[in-house]
């Protein structure tokens, strides 16, 4: 399918004179097939940029750095006024951009197709890629329908979750789409979801309980948002998030923690069992203090991530997959920890051999290789034991890293890799890639434990107050179960604490 070759430049005015027009077709570079990709086509003189009037586009811009693409599928083809014009043409983060420069003369066809190369074949190694979090925004141009057969597969993704959500009475265009699986629009490569977003904020920016998304639910868990995001912005701040999430699992479903774990109620969830993944960004600058502590304290806690909006960033998280490739293994992949989180570089790591999500028992001593390949610029890769740098290298012509080391232990710990720096995408994101932990066992815990548990005492023990003083509740026994989750969990890191 290709789009239409009406003049439009991307600030939408229309253009008159004789127009060239380019065209061509979009094909895989391993295989040759057809596939879908997202394009810019710019001005060379101008760096004004060109696409069809119908075609479905990347998000609108958030920042002054940040640029617009069309989408298009197998071939495309766009009218242009004569000149010198650069194209772009980008699938994923597995593959190289094409980018070539062609001269346009007036009135004439010029053909320019694209075999986008493979950068790293993540599926030959059982490495699949999703997006866990994803939203039709109610500002977009498209239909909801054409943007989800569209965009997933020209992003090259093998899992997209879309998520209903609530906030007062927005009209999200996507919130139509049953709950469930979707095999209507699972037909070009993309196995795609419609999950939930459950959520809680104190404030426009304040995540109060915190947000989690339900992956794989037959049904929705409701209330689907509490207190100030409900329809009428007057419910009550309960149930809590992890009452949901308890909910939300007892039906099968798996959930993920949101935004970095920021939220009053994260460190609840996640000792009481009813978290599977915390996702890292997703609509949120990459950040992973809360993460770090929560590994320190022991927990077994999956790395994971999304975009948030659609496609604003190349946010994936790539599952490693046992057997036969289905939305369940790649499920039972993330929830096992055997996950690598990225907006561009592709990351392996290996310790003693193993990969995310192994545990390794009675070791003092372990060997790490690491290595990141990228078709976006990074800085540094760095190997990570208990959230502390150990060893670290910069990139070579800022595309890839390799590291290896020696790590030791005399309690249990984790080791990760990542890459880091100031480098940003042109969404204005900072370019980020982290793997799952390989955890080490040992019989004392990590000298990190007691500083970590004590950091997020300290935060429960300030939400506890906020919520005494501020949060509504339709009587004092739903405020006692409130609070009773919270007693629970404090509980949890109350002991490790002590016993550090």
């Amino acid at each position: 399918m290709s789009c239409g070759a009406l003049l439009l430049p991307s600030r939408g005015e229309a253009q008159t004179g004789a127009a060239g027009v380019i065209q061509g077709a979009l094909r895989d570079g391993a295989s040759g097939k057809p596939v879908a990709a997202k394009i810019r086509v710019t001005a060379a003189d101008s760096g004004e940029a060109y696409m069809p009037a119908s075609c479905i586009r990347s998000m609108p811009k958030r920042n002054d750095t940040d640029v617009r693409y069309f989408y298009a599928r197998g071939e495309y083809e766009v009218a242009v006024p004569p000149g010198r014009y650069q194209i772009e043409v980008v699938r994923g983060i597995c593959h190289e951009a094409g980018v070539v420069t062609l001269e346009v003369a007036a009135g004439a066809r010029h053909r320019q197709d694209f075999d986008i190369a493979v950068l790293r074949d993540m599926r030959a190694a059982g490495w699949y890629s999703g997006n866990t979090h994803t939203h039709y925004n109610v500002d977009i141009e498209e239909a909801v329908d054409d943007r989800m057969r569209m965009v997933p597969p020209a992003e090259a993704l093998d899992v997209s979750v879309i998520s209903y959500l609530i906030r007062n009475r927005l009209p999200y265009a996507s919130n139509r789409i049953p709950i469930g699986r979707l095999p209507e629009f699972s037909r070009d490569g993309t196995l795609m979801d419609m999950g939930e977003e459950c959520r809680n904020n104190t404030a426009r920016n304040s995540l109060g309980y915190g947000h989690c998304l339900f992956l794989n639910i037959p049904r929705l868990v409701e209330p689907v948002s509490t207190g100030m995001l409900s329809a009428d912005g007057q419910a009550p701040d309960f149930p809590t998030m992890s009452m949901l999430c308890a909910e939300a699992k007892k039906l099968g479903g798996t959930a993920v923690w949101c935004h970095n774990g920021n939220g009053m109620e994260t460190p609840i969830a996640v000792a009481l069992g009813h978290v599977d993944a915390l996702n890292i960004a997703d609509g949120f600058p990459v950040g992973y203090d809360w993460y770090y502590h929560f590994l320190n304290c022991g927990l077994r806690l999956p790395v994971s991530t999304g975009t948030d909006w659609w496609e604003y960033d190349h946010n994936r998280v790539f599952a490693r997959v046992e057997g036969e490739f289905t939305y369940e293994s790649w499920l039972a992949g993330l929830r096992a920890g055997r996950t690598v989180i990225s907006n561009g570089p592709l990351l392996d790591l290996r310790v003693e051999g193993k990969g995310p999500g192994a545990e390794l028992r009675g070791v003092s001593r372990v060997k790490v290789q690491a290595s990141a390949l990228s078709r976006v610029r990074f800085e540094r890769l760095e190997v990570l034991r208990d959230g502390e740098v150990i060893a670290q290298q910069t990139s070579a012509d800022q595309r890839e890293a390799r590291v290896e080391c020696e790590a030791a232990f005399s309690r249990s710990g984790w080791i990760a890799a990542r890459v880091t720096g100031q480098t940003r995408t042109r969404t204005g994101f900072p370019v980020f890639a982290h793997t799952g932990p390989v955890y080490v066992k040992r019989p004392q815990p990590s000298p990190r434990q007691s500083d970590s548990a004590r950091r997020i005492l300290a935060q429960i023990d300030d939400s506890v107050g906020f919520i005494r003083k501020y949060y509504r509740f339709a009587s004092q026994a739903d405020q006692a179960l409130a609070l009773g989750q919270f007693a629970r969990g404090r509980e949890f890191y109350a002991r490790l604490a002590a016993t550090g």
